[in-house]
């Protein structure tokens, strides 16, 4: 069989592929089989093609949709499919609703199984029932996510105390008592909210001289509105709130003591923030801020106390005295979830007010933020925080260890030293979060990551049901690949054994430093600074090392693989990204559309940062893919088409992906309901029920299959490797901005990658995976180092490594000596091998020129560098939906250069030519156009002109032109456009809101076709996707500017008969479906995305047709 011959082929060039991912960055000379090469381009292996996920929907199951979806998937080349059972409020509308793991959902899986096995397909679950992470029902309460949780005694010394010391909270939670309603997406708590607690530790310290309490100070509560008393505001209890009434936007609500006489204070705690949209991920808004003054009248502002998303909020400030002291909320325009307004429920008209159950101000010092940077938020290590001089300080010496004199009922006997004296006890009770948006019969606690046992625990479990499920075809047969999707199941700050791990890896006890998890400053305001980023550092590792690399282990005994995304998006979790895939089989990040979550008008940096995270990861660790939850959208449904995406598409190429995993493809259970079910408001909605979901979808999935080939192929070249800072990641550090280093390709690393997988050779860093850099460059978060990292940085640039950039100034960590530290920077600061100057200008003066150059250009134009030996690929991109001519200067010469099309498979000649040793490439970008440049045969010439095309127009195909529409969308079964305009510009409203398929046919005369030369079908402008049919002869299917097709081999002389085919999107007819007076709809979608007075999108053939000749 052909298609055998060809995987034969693509075999054994992949074998060579292995052996040059081996070498470094400098071309090697195994001889690659071009054929091979580019018969594997032409028609791209399974390891090529796209994944998707899909989503099963609340048990919205059938056989029928299982089949129809993955024969769907066939026909268009996806190469796998990630399952997820996914709830989101989805109605329940088949005959039957299949529930998790029921024997009938059992039934339908073993056939997706047997299916998938019979196609050929890449088969992955996701890690859990919903999306994020890993939880579900079988988990019990004392293996689920914990935090840590305390109460505080107050014992006067010289004495013997002999009391019952308060029992923390043992209710689900974020912070202390307080409740939580997490769990969802779109809901609260599911099933009955579990109780727990388990003791950890007791101790005791001595609080600074002269501190004095508010219940000692006694002011008066006054506020702008309620009833609030000193007690119900100080009394530690965090859940039982006093409702503060809004004022008129604008204007601030206050709380506020009233004093004898002047009091100085340093800190302040709060338990009451406004409500707002999306505070679980972004934090409470900034509109508090706390005020003094000295005669009731006057105010001042001391400080903005920041948002943030812990319940309480601790702040350190510089002393201030004063006899009037006020807390205020500013108030806000009222806000709305924006899942909430997508399904049409409108914002409040009024605003709110604030729940506050607690307003602390201290007289002596605490850790400013001490509750985010307790692990209880993502703490961001580049935040601004409050460093108190002069602080009122606790004395290590002066923590005790009580564990061992409390009973089991909390009863303590201590005789107390002289002093007064907090006894805490402390322990641990669940986060309470739930594995999420799942089904609600799927739902249950997360699992806790810190645990290994746990872990384990849960992952074989899990498996095990799959093992039924599938009929026991698990491995490389079958369910081969779980998919751990970017992590959103909130943090957890405590696990059983907590303290022993601390000291195994920080070496050093946690015992002296636990007053610091309270809030209070230990020896110094530094090292309790530093203890807390340990402390962080400590929750970090065991995250990836019991969570993720313990699923890996489990996985791998079963032949099975990892997926793993990270964190997504800025700082979510206090794990490091590069650190959580390094042993993923497959790493992976996500791309959303532009105008999604992030706004705008482009992707955002964050996804690209993303991207090149597991790209660094695969290239330092040698994995050979690369991939990406790809061109996820919301707010904009039903509109994207391949043109649209590829943009997003390409950037994800340009960024180190290689393999698609499409967000998301929703399993589509009944044929009558269209377009159908999708993931709630998330998109883009790529499924068998799509309006182009034929020709189009084959012909993008193809250009996305041979791009990845190619991109999977050798070994990636990069000359940088820039390093940013511990107890960090990518997605936080480079937000908002990438590196900048024109014409030279760069990958990203941290400490433990640094430390791990790196070695000098020749003068240059190479990686355990074999790909090699000219050039460390350290990032402005380098700044502070720990000594061990700065130890190997050392070692590497004895040995010759070349380094640039940020000097590190000091050690974060508790368990390093500073003085070592600094001699060691001065020293390593001293060697020739660390150089100054910005990273492309080190590089130049090392005698490494850039890679490609960009000249002559009028938009960015990015690019991807791979050597296979006695080969070289550039992938170039670029990014403008204008035409773009460019000059590209390569560092390459004697081989000849030659274009390979992925959008049509074609390999192109091209002119080129040889200065001043690098190879110049004039190229006319059409509009989002990316292609490969391939240096292949070797040659001895100097320049090769390929000359210029002339394009001629020899005629306009004139209306009028009878257009047939798809039947069931509404419109009429036919009409005649007399000129060729938007559909939306009808009169009939069937034709006006139709979205489907509609097929123009024409007919033309042509007298004389040239001798020479290409003829050439020119469609203008095209709403959205067009098959082009002359003469019954199939041409093809054009989705992207320009639309124009070679028609040399179909066109006579004389009569010709011509079809395009014209295909929309849904968001016309969606939109004509909400329109006031309709009675009966076309479309069923789950949830209600148009509300319809929304503009209408162009669609059809928008501009005249023209036959072009070429020459």
């Amino acid at each position: 069989m052909k298609t055998q011959t060809i995987l034969n082929k693509v075999f054994l060039f992949l074998l060579t592929s292995v052996v040059i991912l081996g070498c470094n960055s400098e071309p090697a000379q195994e001889q690659i089989d071009v054929a091979a090469l580019q018969e594997g381009f032409e028609n791209p292996p399974n390891e090529a093609k796209p994944r998707v996920w899909w989503h099963w929907m609340n048990g919205n199951v059938t056989q029928e949709g299982i089949k129809k979806d993955l024969e769907w998937m066939e026909r268009t080349g996806i190469g796998g499919f990630h399952n997820f059972d996914a709830g989101l409020a989805t109605p329940e509308v088949t005959e039957k609703k299949l529930v998790f793991m029921t024997s009938d959902w059992k039934e339908a899986f073993k056939l997706t199984t047997d299916l998938a096995i019979e196609k050929g397909m890449e088969m992955t679950i996701a890690g859990s029932p919903g999306w994020s992470e890993t939880g579900g029902p079988w988990v019990p309460v004392e293996d689920g996510m914990k935090k840590y949780v305390w109460t505080e005694t107050r014992v006067q010394g010289g004495q013997t105390f002999n009391g019952e010391l308060s029992r923390p909270a043992d209710n689900i939670g974020n912070f202390q008592d307080v409740p939580t309603e997490s769990g969802g997406v779109l809901g609260g708590f599911i099933g009955e909210q579990p109780k727990y607690y388990n003791d950890a530790r007791v101790f005791a310290y001595k609080i600074p001289e002269n501190e004095k309490t508010l219940q000692q100070l006694q002011p008066k509560v006054t506020s702008s509105g309620g009833q609030f008393s000193l007690d119900q505001l100080t009394d530690g209890n965090l859940h039982q709130s006093t409702y503060l009434p809004p004022k008129k936007v604008g204007e601030k609500a206050w709380i506020q003591y009233e004093f004898n006489e002047p009091v100085s204070f340093r800190a302040l705690s709060i338990v009451g923030a406004s409500p707002a949209a999306m505070s679980e991920f972004q934090g409470n808004p900034n509109n508090r801020i706390l005020q003094n003054s000295t005669n009731g009248v006057d105010f001042n502002d001391v400080l903005i106390v920041p948002g943030s998303t812990v319940p309480q909020n601790t702040v350190g400030f510089a002393p201030a005295t004063a006899k009037y002291w006020r807390l205020t909320w500013e108030t806000l325009p009222p806000t709305i979830n924006p899942f909430l307004a997508m399904i049409g429920i409108p914002a409040s008209a009024e605003p709110v007010g604030v729940e506050v159950a607690e307003f602390q101000l201290y007289t002596s010092d605490r850790i400013d933020k001490f509750e985010d940077k307790a692990g209880f938020s993502p703490w961001r290590e580049d935040s601004p925080s409050f460093m108190a001089s002069n602080a009122t300080v606790t004395d290590s010496e002066n923590v005790i260890d009580l564990t061992g004199q409390m009973d089991a009922e909390g009863n303590l006997t201590w005789n107390a030293p002289e002093g007064e004296w907090v006894v805490v006890r402390m322990g641990y009770s669940p986060t309470g979060r739930q594995n999420h948006p799942a089904s609600p019969e799927a739902t249950g606690l997360e699992v806790d990551k810190l645990d290994e046992e746990a872990v384990r625990k849960y992952i074989n479990y899990y498996l095990d049901l799959y093992q039924d499920a599938t009929g026991g075809q698990m491995g490389t047969t079958g369910l081969g690949s779980i998919i751990l999707d970017s992590y959103e199941a909130g943090l957890m700050t405590w696990t059983h054994d907590f303290p022993e791990e601390f000291e195994a890896r920080r070496g050093y006890s946690i015992l002296k430093w636990l007053p610091v998890l309270t809030g209070r400053v230990v020896n110094s305001v530094d090292e309790s600074e530093a203890f807390l980023w340990d402390f962080r550092k400590t929750i970090g590792e065991m995250i990836v090392e019991n969570h993720y690399e313990i699923i890996g282990e489990e996985l791998h005994k079963r032949g099975m693989k990892r997926y793993t995304e990270s964190h997504e998006g800025r700082r979510i979790f206090l794990a490091d990204g590069m650190d959580v895939k390094r042993k993923s089989d497959i790493p992976m990040s996500a791309m959303w559309t532009p105008g999604s979550f992030g706004g705008g008008n482009d992707e955002e940096v964050r996804s690209e940062a993303d991207i090149r995270e597991s790209a660094s990861v695969a290239h330092i660790y040698g994995q050979p893919y690369v991939a990406a939850e790809s061109m996820t959208s919301i707010g904009k449904s039903f509109v994207h088409t391949p043109e649209k995406l590829k943009r997003t598409a390409d950037l994800e190429m340009a960024s180190g992906l290689n393999r698609f995993v499409i967000h998301t493809s929703v399993h589509q259970p009944l044929d009558d309901k269209m377009p159908g079910f999708s993931l709630g408001p998330f998109g883009q909605y790529f499924t068998r029920q799509e309006t182009w979901s034929g020709a189009g979808a084959k012909a993008w999935i193809t250009y996305l299959a041979r791009s990845c080939y190619m991109l999977q192929q050798g070994t990636a070249v990069a000359d940088a490797l820039v390093y940013y800072g511990e107890n960090s990641n990518l997605t936080w550090e480079f937000r908002d901005e990438l590196p900048n280093i024109p014409g030279y390709s760069y990958d990203f690393v941290n400490a433990s990658a640094l430390k791990d997988a790196f070695s000098v050779e020749d003068g240059k860093l190479v990686s355990q995976g074999g790909t090699s850099y000219q050039l460390l460059v350290l990032h402005k978060s380098a700044k502070e180092m720990t000594l061990s990292t700065l130890k190997k940085l050392n070692e590497l640039v004895q040995a010759g490594a070349k380094v640039t950039g940020t000097k590190p100034e000091r050690s974060p960590s508790l368990a390093d000596d500073p003085e070592e530290f600094k001699a060691l920077v001065d020293q390593l600061w001293s060697s020739e091998n660390v150089k100054d100057g910005r990273p492309a200008e080190v590089l130049n003066g090392m005698g490494i020129v850039p890679d490609m150059k960009v000249e002559k250009s009028q938009q960015e134009v990015l690019f991807v560098h791979r050597n296979l030996g006695n080969l070289d690929m550039y992938w170039v991109d670029s990014r403008s939906e204008e035409n773009n001519a460019a000059q590209l200067s390569f560092r390459i010469t004697g081989k000849a250069p030659k274009v390979w099309h992925p959008q049509t498979g074609e390999v192109l000649d091209i002119s080129w030519r040889v200065e001043d040793g690098r190879t110049i490439i004039p190229v006319d970008f059409a509009p989002w156009e990316a292609f490969f440049i391939v240096f292949e045969e070797e040659t001895s010439e100097t320049e090769h002109v390929v000359p210029d095309l002339k394009h001629n127009e020899l005629l306009t195909v004139s209306g009028p032109w009878q257009v047939n529409f798809q039947e069931n969308r509404g419109a009429p079964a036919s009409a005649t456009f007399e000129t060729l305009t938007s559909w939306t510009e009808d009169e009939d409203s069937g034709i006006k809101y139709f979205s489907g398929t509609a097929t123009y046919t024409n007919t033309f005369e042509i007298s004389e076709i040239p001798a020479s030369g290409k003829m050439v079908l020119d469609l203008g402008e095209v709403k959205d996707v067009a098959e082009i049919t002359l003469n019954g002869k199939d041409l093809g299917t054009l989705w992207k500017m320009p639309f124009v097709v070679d028609v040399s081999e179909a066109i006579e002389t004389g009569k010709n008969n011509l079809e395009i085919k014209v295909t929309n999107v849904w968001a016309n007819r969606l939109i004509g479906d909400a329109q006031p007076n309709v009675e009966e709809k076309i479309t069923y979608t789950t949830m209600p995305f148009y509300r319809g007075e929304e503009p209408l999108l162009p669609s059809g053939l928008l501009s005249e047709v023209k036959i072009l000749h070429q020459d």
